[in-house]
């Protein structure tokens, strides 16, 4: 075999060549990756404040009159406040120093000033509960009577004992009623 004389068999690494063409295909491959990054952030991002927008739409209630500006809503002066003209308008009672009224008597109290009353046990829309009370009441020993009335295009029936003129039956049949746990008003119809 004959070998040239002048030449060198020691492996020598190109310098530009192989090094130079990784570093290119790398750096290109991270620059794409990068910017590919950098617009699915910037996406999900508006996509993120967008969705807050919305949130925040949804909780907060719309205004009921836009037409006023904004640098009016914004300045004290631009506001206007009915209720300095309403109030020197309005009456106030103001009980006299050396009058009492009557105090109400307590719910439980017994009745002890004469007159007429009505114990009104419930009203209700539908027929079939005011029955359902009165059979109750009925089991209990207590005559109730049901009465249909129309308010406006509201049709309700009451449940009503009464009148009564004697105080001490008044009395025991609140004291029944309260005993069977039944919520009762007390109406004086008169003297």
């Amino acid at each position: 075999m004959s070998t040239p004389i002048g030449r060198d068999f020691k492996r020598t690494a190109r310098r530009s060549g192989v090094q130079l063409g990784v570093s290119r295909e790398f750096f290109a491959g991270l620059g794409i990756g990068l910017a590919i990054a950098v617009a699915v952030f910037f996406w999900q991002s508006r996509a993120l404040t967008a969705a807050q927008a919305a949130a925040e739409s949804l909780a907060r209630p719309e205004p009921r009159a836009a037409a006023k500006s904004v640098a009016a809503d914004e300045t004290e002066e631009g506001r206007n406040y009915d209720f300095y003209a309403m109030l020197p308008s309005q009456e106030v009672v103001v009980p006299e120093a050396g009058k009492e009224t009557p105090a109400e008597p307590l719910p439980n109290s017994p009745i002890v000033r004469p007159g007429n009353y009505v114990l009104q046990l419930g009203a209700y829309r539908e027929l079939a509960e005011a029955e359902r009370l009165q059979t109750k009441l009925s089991r209990l020993g207590i005559s109730a009577s049901l009465q249909r009335i129309a308010i406006d295009a509201d049709v309700f029936h009451r449940v009503r004992i009464g009148p009564v003129s004697d105080l001490e039956a008044l009395n025991r049949t609140r004291a029944r009623l309260r005993a069977a746990d039944i919520d009762v008003v007390v109406i004086r119809v008169s003297d």
